[in-house]
């Protein structure tokens, strides 16, 4: 649990192998109230972490990367932040766990930028996060909760809906909006109304979409496949056309 009245409203750890029984297992607070985080067993390029929990926090003005692999002995590895920074509200790691894509719900409400935000860190070596950049997004709505599931991130950004972004170039910050379900249609702009949350992890494929004042949306999400590779175009090698050599005529 995050942002609770405990543990400084950080990290409030329970151990969970009897569900019927739950335990307390221990607090992160050094840093802070946090608002929402990812917990992994990380396996990405810093090798001597990998195969330990390591937790992304976002903290409404940092990213907080916490070593929780010992309950009693928490520590963190870096806290950073970025130009622009009105409240950092959550994030997601790529796949292969080096790059932390993530929101903050009020650039856009207090005019950081027009245009819906979506922040990266470059996640590499976990003691020394660099921030990489941001892409802006087709909308001014604000962005909310984001998911990344494959080459794919699932944004449910308030007034926009669900927007899905391809990872085209996670190194050069290349995103392509392959598609959007929008749930309030009368306007996009930047108001705390429409897409709350989204889940795009279940094996059908579908995702569902939690709605402030819409309900629940079960959606069917068709992404691009790649068009089958044309077979060559070369016409074939004719044969030699050269006569065949007589046997000799002599006796």
């Amino acid at each position: 649990a995050v942002g609770t009245n405990t543990c400084n409203g950080g990290l409030h750890i329970i151990q969970m192998n009897d569900p019927l029984n739950p335990v307390f297992a221990g607090c992160y607070s050094s840093d802070g109230y946090t608002h929402d985080v990812q917990c992994v067993l990380y396996n990405g390029p810093h090798e001597s972490y990998n195969g330990r929990e390591i937790c992304f926090a976002s903290n409404e003005d940092t990213i907080t990367i916490i070593d929780v692999t010992d309950k009693t002995n928490m520590v963190q590895l870096a806290r950073e932040s970025y130009s622009g920074d009105r409240y950092t509200h959550q994030g997601w790691l790529t796949e292969d766990h080096t790059h932390f894509l993530f929101n903050d719900e009020l650039d856009e409400y207090r005019g950081v930028t027009s245009k819906t935000r979506t922040h990266v860190f470059k996640v590499t070596d976990l003691n020394n996060p660099v921030y990489a950049g941001y892409h802006d997004g087709r909308t001014t709505a604000i962005d909310h909760n984001l998911y990344v599931h494959g080459d794919y991130v699932y944004q449910a950004n308030y007034r926009a809906g669900l927007n899905v972004l391809k990872i085209a170039n996670i190194n050069s910050l290349q995103f392509e909006e392959v598609g959007y379900f929008d749930i309030y249609p009368t306007s996009d702009t930047s108001n705390f109304n429409g897409a709350w949350s989204n889940y795009p992890y279940f094996p059908s494929g579908k995702v569902v979409v939690s709605g402030i004042e819409q309900g629940l949306f079960v959606l069917r999400v068709d992404l691009p496949t790649n068009p089958p590779v044309d077979p060559p175009t070369n016409p074939p090698v004719d044969p030699p056309t050269n006569p065949p050599v007589d046997p000799p005529t002599n006796p």
